[in-house]
């Protein structure tokens, strides 16, 4: 059984003062092995150490017993959240092994719903995360400001991943000149998609695909049907005019995507239309993948952690403790769907819990 002690640092202890009661690795593993078991809080900590003790007692050295939850509470609030990135760089070399042809990642933020302290005038967190596409995979996450901020965060984010030959996906909110420089810069490319934040340039292309003799340079279509509805999409690539070019000097923009969505249920048809920035100039099926793609992280990251971990109802607030344990929920999650045995997510959450045996599986490559 592996301790994990590569992973969990000294150097990151935040503790001070006398010498720590508890070991650090001996601290950071129970917290984890608990979040693989379905624990949710530093007292859930406590009582699974409690429960596992003997079971823990195979490969972690603790000197003083078990520790109680306030020294989980005081360590998580004090630790800086890149303790947490050596498990993230493990999966980001997962997913460089795994990434096929047109590698992807998507950028979004969300939010901590029960971080906020009216007491002390504190608004939600907003923790945004680096999702890769296909892999479904966390590589990373950063705090954004309280109150906002996320378009920093995403930047922050940018300068801690290896983006070179990958593109990154992110909604209008990150449709900046200056992001899409720094993502080039740092060997990425960008697909984003345009909106009401930069009006002046989407009127400009949205005249430009409306005119009946553009042409675009291919298409792509899908039809989808499933629960009583019918969903067709059009992709249609262009090329980027030169006069666009210059009134709208957009840093490294190759191509846009114009995508209109046709959606027919209950005898209602709702038509909609989107436009994207890319930094390359792909296939229509290609960038149908990226834009479907991006997606994911709602529906396989956000969904999962607040059906299946609750995380909309975890009431840590003070200091870095949100963060930390947002972090710790998304390492949980990426190790349960690495898992290659059949059954839910939350199914698995729950074998951890009741078999040891099936615990030391969802750790053995560690």
């Amino acid at each position: 059984m592996p301790t994990l002690t590569s992973y969990f640092n000294d150097m990151d202890d935040p503790r001070g003062g006398n010498a720590p009661r508890h070991n650090f690795c001996d601290l950071m593993t129970i917290s984890l092995l608990c979040a693989l078991c379905g624990g949710e809080t530093a007292v859930d900590m406590e009582l699974f150490g409690h429960m596992k003790e003997d079971f823990l007692r195979e490969f972690l050295e603790l000197p003083h017993g078990i520790p109680c939850h306030d020294a989980y509470s005081r360590l998580f609030r004090l630790m800086k959240p890149s303790s947490f990135q050596a498990f993230f760089d493990k999966f980001r070399t997962d997913f460089a092994v795994k990434a096929g042809d047109e590698p992807a990642i998507a950028i979004d933020g969300k939010e901590m719903r029960r971080s906020f302290d009216k007491a002390a005038g504190q608004s939600n967190m907003n923790i945004v995360t680096a999702f890769a596409h296909g892999a479904r995979l966390s590589l990373g996450i950063a705090e954004s400001a309280r109150g906002g901020g996320e378009i920093l965060a995403l930047r922050d984010l940018i300068g801690m991943l290896d983006i070179r030959g990958i593109t990154i996906t992110a909604d209008a909110l990150h449709c900046q000149r200056e992001t899409c420089e720094l993502i080039v810069q740092a060997g990425g490319e960008y697909c984003l998609q345009l909106k009401g934040n930069q009006g002046d340039m989407l009127a400009d292309v949205r005249a430009f695909v409306d005119d009946q003799g553009t042409d675009y340079i291919d298409k792509y279509d899908t039809v989808d049907a499933d629960h009583g509805r019918i969903e067709e999409r059009s992709y249609r690539v262009y090329n980027v005019p030169q006069y666009l070019t210059d009134i709208h000097n957009w840093p490294h923009l190759q191509a846009f995507v114009h995508v209109v969505s046709e959606r027919a249920a209950d005898d209602k048809t709702n038509r909609s239309e989107r436009i994207y920035l890319l930094s390359k100039c792909p296939s229509a099926q290609v960038a149908a993948s990226l834009i479907r793609g991006h997606w994911q992280i709602e529906n396989s990251l956000h969904w999962s952690l607040d059906v299946v971990m609750n995380d909309d109802q975890h009431r840590a607030r003070k200091d870095h403790a949100p963060a930390n344990f947002a972090a710790l929920r998304r390492i949980a999650l990426n190790i349960i769907k690495a898992n290659p045995a059949k059954g839910s997510n939350r199914g698995k959450f729950k074998k951890a819990g009741w078999s040891n045996d099936f615990l030391k599986t969802l750790i053995q490559g560690f």
